[in-house]
C-alpha cells in the first residue's frame, strides 16, 4: 500500500489559508481525511469537512489542497459580503491583470489569494464602500 500523504503538501500556504478561510465563515470545525487505497487501482480521494451548528458542508479531491479550495468555493460563492453587502465570489489564485478578474471585481466581492499576506482576502477590504 502507497503512502496516501506522499506529495500531499498539508504545510502548502493556500492550504493553511484556506483552512482560516473556512473558519472564518463560521465553521466551529474542520477535517481533513482521505480514503483507503483499494485494490482494484482506484485513487485515493481526500475529503474536506467543514463543521456548522446547522451541519455539514464536504468536498473532495485527488489532492488535500483542491479539496480544501473546493470547499470554500462551496461556502464563499453566493454569499453575502458583510463588509459590502455585494455577492461573494471564491478566487484561490492571485489577483491578475486579465480580462477575467476584472469581471469577477464587477461581479461582487472576490475573495483572493494574496500571496504576499498568506491569506485570501476579500476585494472590498481597505476599499471605502
Amino acid at each position: 500500500m502507497s503512502d496516501p500523504f506522499a506529495g500531499a503538501t498539508l504545510n502548502e500556504p493556500r492550504f493553511l489559508a484556506a483552512v482560516k478561510l473556512i473558519e472564518r465563515t463560521g465553521a466551529t470545525g474542520f477535517r481533513i481525511g482521505h480514503t483507503d487505497e483499494e485494490e482494484d487501482g482506484l485513487p485515493v480521494i481526500w475529503h474536506a469537512t467543514a463543521t456548522y451548528a446547522q451541519g455539514y458542508e464536504v468536498a473532495a479531491s485527488l489532492s488535500p489542497v483542491e479539496a480544501v479550495l473546493r470547499l470554500c468555493e462551496q461556502l464563499i460563492d453566493g454569499g453575502q459580503c458583510r463588509h459590502c453587502g455585494q455577492n461573494t465570489i471564491f478566487d484561490p489564485d492571485p489577483p491578475s491583470e486579465d480580462h477575467l478578474t476584472e469581471l469577477l471585481d464587477r461581479m461582487g466581492c472576490r475573495y483572493a489569494w494574496d500571496p504576499e499576506l498568506a491569506t485570501f482576502r476579500r476585494s472590498c477590504e481597505g476599499a471605502d464602500r
